[in-house]
């Protein structure tokens, strides 16, 4: 079912929210600091300069719904201790406070004490909604009649800094035969600083009924749903993590999966190419129950100073899982995936140059819901939702290579380039913190094991990548960030 260009243009999407983010021009604001004077030692070193002072208190300002003591757990500096006016930890006590995901503004300023060389230093938030839309889905096409569903969360139940959420989303059941109705529900809940520490928990569980087409004839190219067929699947599962904040900025983190599938697979599932041969598929799970049971390791390092609306700073993130019989798996596999994005400031930061690199890898007899999906990798196409598939659109063929691009691969990524432009900051006044005009374009692939071993054509017709383009308006706002994008609308239509 298509729409019309307007209903692309309006096609707007919710997505992850950010920790938190930061307004203020250079040398402005609350983040100045007022130096005491000091006859003290003088700097030693490039690294810090000023006199050496002692902190006599901390004082908490401007939050209203948080606890004082959730933010004094966070700041790496205690009273007693001995700093610099450029120390690096007053950085990265700002950087900790609004990883915490519950403020749009930190600021540290320093202040005389009741006596010389004594310090009071001030931490003063500006605090945000801490009840937020995570995810909106929304939307229609020839295999999906209509899906709807909300992912919402509160980041700081009662200002104790314990994050609770959960979604919901329905997907109505077309015309390929096997096919039903699909839904699926989670529900987290999570503590960043156990009891204080720099060590944390989070656990999830999720419910998903479902139900996955793969094709019998033709080729990924050919969007008819008659060359599809779909089989009914059920999957429980319950995740849990241990983190780790090694710094204000990076965080470990090592946890733990199990998950039980239920299928009711085909006998003998074949597909009938374009030149009449028929060949076995793979569908990649078990038949009747099977369980997934890994444990994984991740690491992510976060400095940009505005994580939602980024203009500067550099992130990267990667986890690797691995399923083993040895711990009763019935797969295994291992995964590894990886995201590194690096941001260029232009012409005082309001606007940016971005480059952005993901990608993963698939190793063993990964499970069907395991493997990289084309739209994990092609933002034009519709995203899977809580894992379930809800679009079988082909990617447009805007390279002219391989036209059979497989759905599910083993090595997928994507590299882009971004061009973004500051619109407005604001003070939320309006409950609106802000707005960017974004222009990308990149590069994507995915391929199947096999692919990297034999070809039957020339080098470029059998490679499986080819290239998107993005472009729109992304909203800070109080509940949520909103993108209204061109690939945004295509995967709510195709």
């Amino acid at each position: 079912m298509r729409r019309t260009a307007l209903a692309v243009a309006i096609a707007g999407c919710v997505t992850v929210i950010a920790p938190a983010r930061a307004d203020d021009e250079p040398g402005t604001g609350p983040s100045a600091v007022e130096e005491p004077s000091s006859a003290d030692e003088e700097p030693k070193g490039d690294r810090e300069f000023g006199p050496l002072l002692v902190i006599e208190r901390i004082d908490i300002t401007g939050n209203t719904a948080t606890l004082d003591e959730v933010i004094r757990r966070a700041v790496p500096i205690a009273p007693g201790d001995m700093l610099r006016a450029s120390d690096k930890r007053l950085t990265e006590a700002r950087f900790k406070v609004l990883a915490l995901g519950y403020f749009r503004d930190v600021g540290l300023a320093m202040h005389k004490g009741s006596r010389r060389g004594h310090v009071i230093v001030e931490v003063h938030v500006v605090e945000r909604g801490t009840v937020v839309l995570n995810r909106l889905w929304f939307g229609t096409n020839s295999l999906t009649p209509y899906w709807v569903g909300a992912d919402v969360g509160e980041r700081n139940l009662l200002g104790l800094g314990i994050g609770l959420g959960g979604g919901f989303i329905y997907a109505a059941h077309g015309d390929v035969d096997g096919s039903r109705a699909q839904w699926a529900t989670e529900l987290r809940l999570s503590d960043p600083s156990l009891l204080g520490s720099r060590f944390g928990a989070n656990v999830a569980g999720t419910i998903v009924r479902g139900s996955e087409a793969y094709r019998i004839a033709g080729t990924d190219g050919t969007p008819a749903l008659r060359e599809l067929r779909a089989f009914p699947y059920r999957r429980f599962g319950v995740r849990a993590n241990l983190t780790y904040d090694a710094d204000a900025l990076t965080r470990l983190s090592a946890g733990v999966r199990l998950e039980q599938i239920s299928t009711e697979l085909p006998v003998a599932p074949t597909l009938l190419l374009p030149d009449q041969r028929v060949t076995a598929i793979d569908l990649h799970l078990d038949p009747g129950t099977s369980y997934v049971i890994t444990a994984g390791l991740s690491y992510d390092r976060d400095t940009r100073p505005d994580p939602i609306l980024p203009h500067a700073g550099a992130h990267l993130a990667f986890a690797a899982e691995l399923g083993s019989p040895l711990v009763g798996s019935d797969y295994q596999f291992a995964t590894l995936f990886g995201r590194y994005e690096h941001y260029w400031p232009k012409y005082r930061g309001r606007h940016a140059i971005a480059l952005k690199i993901a990608g993963g890898v698939v190793i063993g007899d990964a499970p069907r819901f395991d493997r990289i999906h084309l739209a994990d990798v092609n933002r034009m196409l519709t995203p899977r939702a809580m894992g379930m598939v809800l679009s079988t659109a082909a990617p447009l063929a805007l390279l002219q290579t391989r036209p059979d691009k497989p759905t599910y691969g083993d090595l997928g990524g994507a590299i882009t380039v971004e061009y973004a432009m500051r619109l407005f900051r604001g003070k939320g006044e309006n409950r609106v913190y802000g707005g960017d005009l974004f222009l990308g374009a990149g590069v994507w692939g995915l391929a199947e094991n096999i692919d990297l071993r034999a070809r039957d054509a020339t080098t470029w017709s059998s490679l499986p990548i080819d290239v998107y383009i993005d472009a729109g308006i992304r909203f800070d706002t109080d509940v949520g960030i909103f993108e209204i994008t061109l690939a945004n609308g295509l995967g709510r239509l195709r």
